[in-house]
């Protein structure tokens, strides 16, 4: 075991970027609904499909809001047509979600094109604007598809998308959901709305292959970490985004069905091996396997959903570090199961602290920090996380 010896080593410079706490306002598990006004009885109320997301564990829904330009809470759209009548608004919606502990995300198909369709005057930036508008929404998720892999001004309607977002909703949470591979979208504009969103999403669909949860989630793991490190060492390290994938729940109706079995593998491997911050299914009105819903149940029992911000976990882990190695800038994410003073440090083989990433009292939850080495040499380092008696100290390589 290394020898513990600390020394100040005033001659090594470094610069850490530490993610503000709890600012990813999504994890554990969540639900895709596509309508939300035809699921549980035409959507009367929405009690059924709250008492169904408590009882599963759920803490946040995924509901679609836009489709391009057409924004669906507008006149003669179902969405408003369908809150007006039963809680008069959509804000009022979200905050009946909030009262039960479940987070409102919205999602919004795009097509890169201002007026997909010429019966709405407004824009898709607009519809994407106009969703964020909703009052105590916690977030947009972008639904980037086979369009951009074809649009032949994909990189600049992607920027111009984000960037009016962003200029109009500075704060805003912005997710992606796109494909699980890059390799055969290698056109997808990647890095230019990786570089604007704040998650990525990828759409782990399995049976839809057809193949495994695991030899699914394994493709898209090592093909985001590979292209994610050299866009890092091409100097884009915003590229560089947490990952929440996105389960498969039921039959699409080409290739396989889900099989039992599915749905606790893709959540244990998510949750165990990879250390993804949360899982999501697509979809909630589709999925008729009792058993789909019984294991997405079962997992992800360590964490329980307090509120809107914070997340009680029962342990005190610290996970290895993603990507691993790495060039020059990683994740690392650790959680407390109570009030603590924690620390979180890097050392070199010698046992010299070259790092300082926590040094606070932390509530209990999970947290994520970003450590950028681009100013360290080569080489294998230790990270050790302290809180109370608990102490942690994982290896990771940095490799320029």
């Amino acid at each position: 075991m290394m020898k513990k010896v600390f020394y100040i080593l005033a001659a090594v410079s470094f610069f850490v970027s530490v993610r503000a706490e709890n600012s990813l306002p999504i994890e554990g598990k969540g639900m895709y609904l596509w309508q939300l006004w035809s699921s549980n009885g035409g959507g009367k109320n929405l009690n059924a499909v709250i008492s169904k997301l408590k009882s599963i564990g759920a803490t946040w829904l995924v509901i679609k809001m836009a489709d391009g330009n057409s924004y669906y809470n507008s006149p003669n759209h179902s969405l408003y047509n369908w809150v007006v009548p039963n809680y008069g608004s959509m804000d009022s919606v979200v905050t009946i979600f909030h009262d039960n502990g479940i987070k409102i995300f919205a999602f919004q198909y795009v097509y890169g094109i201002p007026r997909k369709w010429s019966s709405y005057s407004i824009s898709e930036t607009d519809a994407a604007n106009m969703v964020l508008d909703v009052k105590g929404i916690d977030g947009l998720i972008i639904d980037a598809e086979i369009e951009y892999d074809t649009l032949t001004n994909r990189i600049a309607a992607a920027r111009s998308y984000c960037d009016s977002i962003h200029a109009h909703h500075p704060d805003g949470f912005l997710g992606l959901t796109a494909w699980a591979r890059i390799n055969g979208h290698s056109t997808f504009p990647w890095t230019t709305f990786l570089d604007r969103v704040d998650l990525n999403m990828p759409q782990t669909y399995w049976a839809a292959r057809p193949t495994t949860p695991s030899n699914e989630l394994s493709l898209m793991s090592s093909q985001f970490t590979s292209y994610t490190n050299l866009w890092v060492s091409q100097g884009d390290s915003a590229a560089n985004k947490p990952i929440m994938p996105i389960g498969q729940g039921e039959y699409f109706g080409y290739s396989n069905d889900v099989q039992q079995g599915d749905v606790a593998s893709f959540c244990n491997l998510s949750d165990t091996l990879y250390h993804y911050p949360g899982v999501s299914l697509w979809e909630y009105n589709q999925i008729t396997h009792q058993y789909v819903w019984d294991e997405y149940t079962a997992a992800w029992q360590s964490a329980t959903s307090v509120g809107r911000n914070n997340t009680l976990v029962k342990r005190f882990e610290l996970m290895q570090n993603y990507p691993n190695p790495f060039n020059p800038t990683t994740h690392l994410r650790y959680t407390i199961a109570d009030f603590q003073f924690v620390t979180l440090k890097i050392y070199d083989v010698l046992g010299r602290e070259v790092a300082t990433l926590v040094d606070e009292r932390k509530s209990p939850g999970m947290y994520e920090v970003n450590f950028d080495g681009s100013r360290l040499s080569s080489g294998v380092y230790f990270y050790r996380l302290t809180s109370g008696n608990f102490v942690q100290t994982k290896k990771f390589v940095l490799m320029k």
